[in-house]
């Protein structure tokens, strides 16, 4: 059965391009300067014996590789399995309002954005929690005239927050999710065989955060129920694998993490504090310096947690501000041992909708970067980085669409870019140029 993309119909008028240089009222301005704290972010936080603590009411990894759907009162998942994957046509209400984008129906029925990952070449794989609390995944390995998306796949568990993934190396994944238990969540894919669902503990706040410097490391990046940041990585060595235990990097966070690397040896965590400004915490800052640095305190006033990317020693940060528009911060070449000047907090402008903080990616080795939005129309729109000239294009390009959750960007392909959405009745929307 198919499952019609519908779009509403935009009067004329309707439709606003966001303004690169909008002006916030005064009770909403974006404040680019750092303020005090009125806690310390870097000193030792003794409070944190609950997110390891033994917990009540938890489930057990038989139930969470098999929850009876008694307990989740939904239909089977094979109910949106039979996807819609037309195109949209050209007289489409969100390709006459679009200046460039073009929009793919994937079908589904996700709660919160989806999350799409690529391991390389031009494997994609899209993983969604569904309104059953499920996980469920697509994928795709060719993009030839006559290749499709593969159908929807339950993957089981019991969720409240949208998962994250990562890939170490080709024929891998490792996914992540918070479960209705509270903990973290994992399961991997390895050379074409899934795993089973493996509890990691804790006592998790919000959806987690993956990252993965290289092929023989992967992470995952929590807020815990008390707003401090918990870090666990896999490591793979000739001698062993496995996952180590949970670390406390303090901090206090309101809202998920966002990890990043631009390579070998290095992460860095951005967040949203308490305190509505932008904090941020590296690992290995430098080529000789494989350790925790403190938390930065970046300034901003933001609404809803950062996004960012990392290439070649450098990281550039985005944040929806108080005042709706977006955000951006740069720290550009590290090559020193203590951290650098960042600098100035930019108003892209645009008027993002409500709960929805942007997206970036890198795009071939740093060459480009796009960052994307959903505006309050739910239109997607976008803006581009070129390195050749250091500069972004003047105005936000109307990519259309209409999408209820925050955008998702992936790279792939050496060089190609998708960005996907979920709209109004679930179904998981990507868009391509």
């Amino acid at each position: 059965m198919l499952i019609p993309l519908i779009f509403l119909s935009l009067g004329q008028g309707a439709l606003s391009l966001p303004q690169p240089n909008a002006q916030a009222a005064p009770f909403q301005k974006f404040q680019v300067e750092p303020r005090a704290s009125s806690v310390d972010w870097n000193a030792p936080r003794t409070d944190h014996g609950g997110f390891l603590a033994k917990r009540s009411g938890l489930h057990s990894e038989e139930f969470f590789n098999n929850p009876p759907r008694s307990i989740l009162d939904v239909e089977p998942s094979s109910s949106f399995q039979a996807a819609a994957l037309e195109e949209e046509s050209s007289n489409s209400s969100s390709s006459k309002r679009a200046t460039s984008g073009r929009w793919e129906n994937l079908s589904g029925t996700a709660i919160g954005h989806p999350c799409p990952v690529s391991w390389g070449g031009q494997r994609m794989d899209l993983y969604q929690m569904g309104k059953d609390k499920r996980c469920q995944h697509k994928s795709r390995d060719s993009w030839t005239a006559t290749s499709k998306w593969g159908a929807w796949e339950d993957m089981a568990g019991s969720f409240d927050a949208p998962p994250a993934a990562c890939s170490r190396k080709q024929d891998n994944t490792h996914l992540f999710g918070k479960g209705t238990d509270g903990q973290c969540w994992h399961r991997s894919y390895s050379s074409g065989t899934w795993g089973a669902w493996q509890s990691m503990g804790g006592a998790v706040a919000h959806y987690p955060a993956a990252c993965s410097w290289g092929k023989d490391h992967a992470a995952v990046y929590v807020s815990s129920t008390d707003g401090q940041c918990w870090h666990r990585r896999y490591d793979e060595t000739p001698k062993a694998a496995g996952w180590n235990s949970w670390e406390n990097i303090g901090g206090y966070l309101d809202g998920p993490p966002k990890a990043v690397t631009w390579g070998q040896d290095h992460t860095s965590i951005v967040c949203k504090g308490q305190d509505g400004q932008a904090w941020h915490k590296p690992y290995g800052i430098s080529s000789t310096s494989k350790a925790w640095g403190e938390w930065e305190n970046l300034g901003g006033s933001l609404d809803g947690p950062p996004a960012a990317c990392a290439w070649n020693g450098r990281m550039d940060i985005f944040a929806k501000g108080t005042d709706g528009a977006c955000w951006h911060k740069t720290l550009k070449n590290t090559t020193v041992t203590t951290l650098p000047k960042w600098g100035s907090w930019e108003n892209m402008g645009g008027k993002l909708k409500e709960g929805t903080p942007p997206d970036v990616v890198a795009v071939d080795g740093g060459k480009k970067m796009e960052v994307y939005i959903t505006g309050d129309d739910s239109a997607m729109f976008r803006k581009v980085w070129d390195s050749t000239t250091d500069k972004w294009t003047d105005s936000w390009e109307a990519m259309g669409g209409s999408v209820d959750s925050k955008p998702t960007a992936v790279t792939w392909d050496n060089g190609k870019v998708d960005v996907f959405g979920t709209g109004a009745d679930g179904s998981i929307k990507r868009c391509f140029t």
